[in-house]
């Protein structure tokens, strides 16, 4: 959220669609009442395609708030869906900085260009790597009269002090929960205090960062529809990558069905049943730990049935396993440790993805005749 003093508060909210609902209900029965008791001026915006020239959406921007607009625009559950993939859990949280940092960051230039202002983010004393990353965001971009504040709590020193270095003299990073030495407990207990509610962290339901403790588990026993969401997320980004769990070291549908959450599950299954289904050539082509380039085919769509069996026309000429409960033909498997090294396999999955590769299939083809050492192959689903 974003603070402007000078006489004014205005509050931003990026929604980016994927929020658990209670905080939805928190929100209206006690922030939105409070702002409109002092008028304050909240402003909901959202990111409005894919690509950046597709702009922002203002959802709601008043000084009488009654709505928390989840729902979003275009939201990140759209953007992963038509991907095939889930939110990293390593390096930066680029979800984070594109449909929340550059929304906000678009809409303040476009209301506040050229007005010196204060701008606050909340995180607390204990998120020093966020302030980094969120400092980091503004570095490289055209310098204006501003003085940005963050809400980082008094124990994230280090994220404080990395921060620093993207201070201008135009532009200083402000961090007030810091200064107030306040952690995420401590405000915790703040607002405890003022709504007499236990207030849980806001965060998309898929979200690989959220903690799997016992509250977390309550939390998605308390919502199985949206849990069945982010379990067909991480489906579609297992078929087309078994390693695609949304967790690091395991899967969602693990923990859920560890913890018999079976209307979750239930939930699930009604949806995996309903849904469109295509058979996919995934290739892919490492370059380096943790570095690939990725094509995807879409070949043919129908039921799942119908995919099904022509999987399995084709599945003597393939390497056949099962991970995930999904039917995985390998054509080629990567060799660990090698580099470049290349993977290729068949796969029935969600018809939510279309044929795509980053830099055009004309590049890749050339790299992947490169790593192959080859100047073709046979095509199976021709």
């Amino acid at each position: 959220m974003a603070l402007i003093w000078k006489a004014i508060l205005i509050v931003i909210t990026s929604q980016t669609g994927g929020e658990y609902p209670d905080t939805k209900k928190l929100c209206e029965e006690h922030l939105l009442p409070r702002m409109r008791r002092h008028r304050v001026r909240y402003v909901q915006v959202a990111r409005a395609g894919h690509l950046e020239a597709d702009g922002i959406k203002v959802l709601s921007d008043t000084r009488q708030p009654f709505e928390i607009h989840l729902q979003g625009a275009y939201t990140l559950q759209e953007e992963l869906s038509a991907a095939g993939t889930v939110p990293q859990f390593s390096g930066e949280r680029r979800c984070s900085l594109k449909f929340k940092a550059w929304v906000i960051e678009t809409w303040l230039a476009r209301e506040l260009g050229g007005q010196s202002y204060r701008h606050a983010l909340g995180y607390n004393v204990d998120e020093q790597s966020r302030i980094a990353k969120s400092e980091r965001a503004f570095a490289g971009r055209e310098p204006e009269t501003v003085r940005v504040a963050f809400g980082f709590n008094y124990d994230e020193e280090s994220r404080i002090a990395r921060a620093a270095k993207y201070d201008t003299a135009l532009r200083q990073g402000w961090y007030p929960l810091a200064a107030w030495q306040w952690s995420r407990e401590r405000c915790l207990e703040y607002l405890k205090a003022m709504t007499g509610e236990t207030w849980r962290k806001s965060a998309c339901v898929y979200c690989p960062f959220n903690a799997l403790k016992a509250d977390g588990l309550a939390r998605m026993r308390q919502f199985p529809e949206q849990v069945a969401e982010a379990l067909m997320l991480e489906y579609q980004s297992l078929a087309l990558n078994p390693r695609g769990t949304l967790y690091r070291d395991r899967t969602l549908h693990s923990i859920i069905a560890s913890d018999h959450h079976t209307e979750a599950l239930r939930h699930f299954q009604k949806r995996l049943e309903a849904a469109e289904y295509a058979l996919y050539r995934v290739r892919r082509i490492y370059r380096a730990p943790g570095q690939a380039d990725r094509a995807v085919e879409k070949l043919m769509t129908g039921s799942r049935a119908e995919m099904m069996s022509l999987f399995e026309k084709a599945s003597t000429h393939l390497n056949v396993r099962v991970e995930h409960d999904i039917f995985y033909g390998y054509v080629r498997e990567r060799e660990a440790d090698r580099y470049p090294s290349v993977e290729e396999f068949f796969v029935v999955a969600l018809a939510a993805v279309e044929s795509k590769t980053r830099h055009g299939f004309e590049w890749f083809e050339a790299r992947w005749r490169e790593a192959l050492g080859e100047t073709g192959q046979e095509r199976l689903f021709d």
